[in-house]
Order: structure tokens, then sequence, then C-alpha cells
């Protein structure tokens, strides 16, 4: 885990890059953007103790969104070995779960 500081309006990551990390919100506010988005207002807004950037890694694809600070953030980047090894203690019903829903969340945002 790394604690990094990005200042307001900085490029996190674009949708189809390689995920290769998670993002926990320390303080500060993230946008996330969809494909589809053509407007300067992101589609959601995270802020303090939300995490981004995990569809990616428990699906084993490419960045679906693009995420952006709002204002100037901390964040710890968790790398994608960290957090797989966070998730292969997790119950397996759980994990099981957790990838359907994300499955599910990819394919919807597809069709958007």
């Amino acid at each position: 885990m790394e604690k990094i500081y990005i200042d307001k309006e900085t490029l996190i990551f674009e949708a189809g890059q390689k995920a290769d990390c998670v993002y926990l919100i320390i303080d500060g506010t993230v946008g996330i953007y969809l494909p589809t988005n053509n407007t300067t207002s992101p589609d959601f807004i995270l802020s303090e103790n939300e995490i981004f950037g995990e569809m990616g890694i428990i699906n084993n694809t490419l960045r679906t969104a693009k995420a952006v600070t709002i204002s100037k953030s901390n964040l710890v980047k968790i790398s994608k070995d960290e957090f797989n090894k966070k998730l292969s203690s997790c119950d397996p019903f759980l994990m099981g779960l957790i990838r359907v829903l994300v499955s599910r969340l990819s394919d919807m945002i597809k069709k958007q």
C-alpha cells in the first residue's frame, strides 16, 4: 500500500487501461466518468472511505471508466497483488457473490 497525494482535476486512470491497483479515498473527492459520458459532470462522485478501481481487478478486465480528482485528494493505492491477497482470505461464497455482482455491473455499463 502506498499513500498518494493528488491535485485537483488530475486524471487517475482512463477506461481501457490495465487495472493494476485499487484506490481508497482518505480525503478528497473523485469523479467517475462512464465511457458514454461526454460532459464535464461525473456520473458518480466518491469521497472519504470509498474504494474505486476494483472492478477491473475482480473481473480481470481493463478499466471500465475514467477517474479524475474533483478536489485535492489523499488516497491509498493498493496493488493488484495486495488486493487479491485480501480477497483470497474472504469466504468463498462471498467471493463468488462479489464476482457475480461485478460481472453484472460491468455488463450493465457496457450496454449504456
